[in-house]
């Protein structure tokens, strides 16, 4: 009989160690998508920075060069303002997730 109960609990450990395991991979798993999330964002965001960059230095050249911008001035400006403050927001956002943590 006493080879049953131990038996019995070195089953009864091994499961526990093993829900304890597959716990720590679960909750490892939400980190590793969370942080994608949050890079993806960020990426998605620096790219539009990029592009409202581009779109300003292509009107900036194209005025030095006496071409005639057409409003593409303006257009440029809002794209930059727009994706300066998405990524300002994007970067706060990350600040107060990172002062929440500790």
């Amino acid at each position: 009989m006493t080879t049953e109960v131990i038996c019995a609990l070195i089953a009864g450990v091994a499961a526990v160690l093993s829900a304890l395991a597959e716990r720590r991979a679960r909750i490892s798993t939400k980190r590793t998508e969370a942080r994608a999330q949050r890079r993806e964002k960020e990426s998605r965001l620096a790219m539009e920075l990029m592009y409202a960059t581009c779109s300003l230095s292509l009107t900036t050249a194209k005025k030095l060069a006496g071409q005639h911008t057409n409003g593409d001035v303006e257009e440029a400006m809002t794209a930059a303002d727009s994706a300066k403050e998405a990524y300002v927001d994007f970067v706060r956002d990350e600040a107060a997730h990172q002062f929440s943590k500790v």
